[in-house]
């Protein structure tokens, strides 16, 4: 399921893996690792609950990225054993197999699984984009995710506490890459990789288009900046998230003055999840 929280201000929130609902005929076929899954971004929704305080707009999905990640392009497929990146990924980011032997999703699976789950939320990004673009010049859209803090065999050297990707560059322009990279500078205990291990997501390289006034930027953030413990069952430390929270919050209300704020046309927004609107901002995926 698709969810939208709408807000006036030019500013949208994509948390593409906090959801994990999977279905039973999936499940079933998983290994203990795979329903475990290690790799959402556990509770990342309490960190980003900015919604009321920014009036942004906050795009998520119900459906765990081992059903189907939103953040991969819709035509990666893999029936491969070594695939932990993929729109249906067949391995943990340490190389765990996520489903018993010889039950991995084939071409059509995946294919079905695209249409009901990936569509629908990119749908839901370019309809909101649409929506905002009537009413402001310049739009700002982040894809914010969390991870494990080290993961042996993809970030053996551990994260940062923040990690900004920007499509090196492409995808947000320069001022506002550095604008947000400095909200977290000073901040005790926080560490900060820009364009380094990641340099951007699918949604990320897909939407940003400064030229048009789409600036879109990935927030990685390790999980050891708001989690109790990174192993099951992922407990937040509530000193830890309202102290990320304040923090995202100064962010990104600097983000809102620097894309325009209050200014533009404004209009009557619908409170529903506006999949359906007119896609008058079609973006063609790179």
């Amino acid at each position: 399921m698709i969810r939208v929280k709408k807000g006036n201000n030019p500013l949208i929130i994509c948390l593409p893996h906090i959801g994990t609902e999977i279905p039973p005929a999936v499940e079933r076929r998983m290994s203990a690792t795979g329903r475990l899954q290690t790799d959402m971004s556990w509770h990342l929704d309490q960190v980003f609950d900015l919604a009321a305080a920014l009036d942004a707009t906050v795009i998520t999905t119900t459906v765990s990225k081992l059903v189907v990640d939103v953040d991969r392009a819709p035509d990666d497929y893999s029936t491969s054993e070594d695939s932990a990146t993929s729109v249906c990924p067949t391995l943990t980011l340490d190389g765990k197999k996520i489903y018993k032997y010889e039950e991995e999703p084939g071409p059509t699976e995946q294919e079905q699984r695209v249409l009901l789950f990936h569509d629908p939320f990119h749908k839901a990004i370019r309809s909101e984009l649409t929506r905002l673009k009537t009413m402001h010049k310049k739009v700002a859209l982040f894809d914010c995710q969390s991870m494990r803090s080290r993961i042996k065999g993809f970030c053996d050297r551990g994260l940062p506490m923040i990690s900004l990707g920007t499509d090196e560059g492409q995808s947000c322009d320069k001022d506002l890459k550095v604008l947000f990279a400095e909200s977290f500078t000073g901040v005790t205990g926080f560490s900060i990789g820009v364009d380094d291990l990641f340099t951007g997501g699918y949604i990320t390289r897909t939407y940003g288009a400064p030229k048009q006034g789409v600036h879109a930027m990935t927030v990685v953030v390790a999980q050891r900046a708001y989690l109790r413990h990174e192993t099951p069952p992922f407990e937040p430390d509530k000193v830890r998230v309202t102290r990320l929270n304040a923090t995202m919050t100064g962010a990104f209300s600097k983000v809102i003055d620097w894309v325009g704020g209050e200014s533009g046309v404004q209009a009557d927004v619908d409170t529903d999840a506006g999949v359906e609107d007119e896609d008058l901002f079609a973006v063609e995926a790179s």
